[in-house]
């Protein structure tokens, strides 16, 4: 299997479980703890999808105690990282790491229009029930559902195809200080997620 049918197997099974967070389930399948281990598995290395399921999960618990949260797709993040990680581009984990972070980056954005536009849905659908209309529900929701895992399957094989190759002939020739600086941030993320939780815990006690 070449590298962009593997991409596309690999997006096509992160579109698939992010569905689980747009509330098919919910099965916590979509969590990053989870979906971490069951991308890396797929894609070889169940081991290095675990690693960084864990590292998404922590950033995603709670709030940073370093100024509020990150604005992104956990579940879309912690597929992506571990799909280029244990895939065929074989990315550093720090790399697969910063990669899957700009991936959920954009997945949240995507994933905040579609919203809208599901609201947009709702209404007309609100609508025709007054009117005494026949209801579309079951046809709007299978709409809005396919609509969101194409979003998920766009932004992740984007990922894999676009952001991962370069990133793969990029990382080699950055200076070493760049990617002490990007080892450095993985290896804090976690720590800086159990203080995020640690901290919303001390807040409700």
């Amino acid at each position: 299997m070449n590298v962009l049918a593997s991409g596309a197997a690999g997006a096509g099974a992160i579109a698939l479980l992010e569905l689980d967070a747009a509330s098919v389930g919910p099965f916590l399948l979509s969590r990053p703890v989870v979906i971490g281990p069951i991308i890396g598995w797929l894609a070889g290395s169940t081991s290095t999808g675990a690693v960084l399921g864990v590292v998404f999960e922590a950033l995603s618990l709670a709030d940073l105690p370093l100024g509020g949260g990150i604005d992104f797709s956990a579940p879309v993040a912690a597929g992506a990282a571990a799909f280029l990680a244990a895939g065929p581009l074989a990315l550093s984990w720090e790399a697969a790491f910063l990669t899957g972070l700009l991936a959920g980056w954009a997945h949240a954005r995507v994933e905040r229009s579609l919203r809208r536009g599901r609201c947009a849905q709702a209404r007309r659908e609100e609508t025709e029930l007054a009117l005494g209309r026949p209801s579309r529900l079951g046809a709007e929701i299978a709409a809005a559902l396919a609509v969101q895992a194409a979003g998920t399957f766009a932004v992740s094989f984007a990922a894999f195809a676009v952001v991962g190759p370069a990133a793969a002939r990029l990382w080699p020739a950055l200076p070493r200080v760049l990617q002490g600086g990007a080892r450095a941030a993985f290896l804090a993320a976690p720590w800086l997620g159990a203080g995020g939780l640690a901290a919303s815990l001390w807040r409700r006690a």
